[in-house]
């Protein structure tokens, strides 16, 4: 009777014991920097407790102490060769049936991972999953959530839904070069990494072959690039254009028709760059009235608010307008009295600009209306030239 009782106990123990007799599953571990030189202990020994938890979690044995990568002379070393299976080719795993690596690269306080399955008896990658974490404080639990996403690769691995076979149709590398120094390079909505010694390479990364994606290219001081290419072969090389750098400030040298003994000084400052701008101008100028030496100087400045329109900031080309209110001040030579105050409101000035070479040439019709207030020479009117149009400027100018 007591065997009867407990029998149905032991036929639902049965199949898990021999299930996990049957498993007898080992894994060893290989942690290492992507990049020479930037070896950090700390993250090291995170991801080994990771990993060693959630293989034990799982049925696998995990064996003391970590692997070093093979380095023959024959050997692909870091940083030269990114492939992970070409990595662990030739490793001595003791024995064990699988290979969990970790892989990982600092970028500031990002940290890219690459976590891989690799069976040491075939010599071929099983899986692999790419996760990033975040340095600082939030260390221990950011590494802890990028491990977590390596579970269900475990899982696979332990339900036996991987083949030894190598993986097919899926782009191995990208080699990401032209963009300048540390430019930050976004595959399809991931970031990817910095570009470093001219260029960047991209591990494995899960693209069919034949896929297009959108690459996207920022930096901070630079306008973004974004374009679409598409990955035709397993390992992909991609030279993208090198960013143009934003404007800040300018600065202009000019001459207005109009005003022939006369000379302008300007500056903006650039609110968003290349788009709105904030700028002031000065302009001094001199008359000599008939045959005697009488001289007349005017004293010019704006300040003016402006917005480049229709052309991106990529063109050679460019159009703005800029409203704005300035003042000019005459004062006569040998004449008492009062100088001379004409307020004036900016009314558009439409620029044409175009660049060439580090420079930027431009020209513009000055729709300036003077207001007619206080001690005044002009009165209420449109400011023109003797000639009945409005002054015109020429100049120069440069920015960075």
């Amino acid at each position: 009777m007591r065997l009867r009782a407990w029998l149905p106990l032991l036929l639902c123990l049965l199949p898990a014991a021999l299930f996990a007799a049957d498993q007898g599953r080992t894994a060893a571990l290989a942690i290492a920097p992507l990049a020479a030189d930037t070896a950090d202990p700390l993250v090291e020994d995170i991801l080994a407790s990771g990993l060693t938890a959630r293989l034990q979690n799982a049925g696998i044995a995990v064996q003391a102490g970590r692997l070093t990568l093979p380095t023959a002379a024959d050997q692909p070393k870091l940083p030269d060769e990114d492939r992970i299976s070409y990595l662990l080719r030739g490793v001595n795993a003791g024995g064990a049936g699988v290979v969990v690596a970790a892989f990982y690269l600092v970028q500031g306080d990002t940290l890219v991972i690459q976590f891989a399955l690799y069976d040491p008896n075939v010599h071929t990658m099983l899986g692999e999953v790419l996760a990033r974490a975040r340095k600082g404080l939030t260390l221990f639990a950011s590494v802890s959530d990028a491990v977590a996403q390596f579970d269900p690769a475990i899982q696979r691995y332990v339900q036996g839904g991987y083949q030894a076979l190598p993986p097919a149709g899926i782009v191995e590398r990208i080699v990401v070069s032209g963009p300048q120094e540390g430019a930050n390079i976004v595959l399809l909505d991931r970031e990817a990494g910095a570009i470093a010694g001219g260029s960047l390479i991209v591990p494995y990364t899960q693209f069919e072959i034949g896929s297009t994606i959108p690459v996207r290219v920022h930096k901070d001081g630079y306008h973004s690039y974004e374009g679409r290419y598409k990955l035709d072969a397993s390992q992909v090389s991609l030279a993208l254009p090198r960013l143009r750098p934003e404007t800040r400030f300018d600065a202009e040298l000019n001459w207005t028709f109009g005003e022939a003994l006369g000379v302008g000084v300007g500056a903006r400052i650039h609110i968003i760059p290349d788009s709105l701008f904030l700028g002031v101008e000065g302009y001094r100028s001199l008359d000599v009235i008939g045959l005697s030496t009488t001289v007349v100087r005017h004293y010019d400045a704006n300040v003016q608010l402006g917005q480049y329109i229709i052309f991106p900031y990529s063109s050679p080309f460019r159009l703005s307008i800029a409203f704005g209110a300035g003042l000019i001040v005459t004062n006569v030579a040998d004449l008492g009295g009062r100088d001379y105050m004409d307020w004036y409101i900016v009314a558009g000035d439409p620029t044409a600009e175009l660049k060439v070479g580090p420079v930027k040439f431009f020209f513009r019709p000055e729709l300036h209306y003077a207001l007619g207030l206080d001690y005044n020479l002009l009165g209420r009117t449109w400011i023109r030239t003797p000639y009945n149009i409005p002054p015109l400027t020429i100049g120069v100018r440069t920015s960075w």
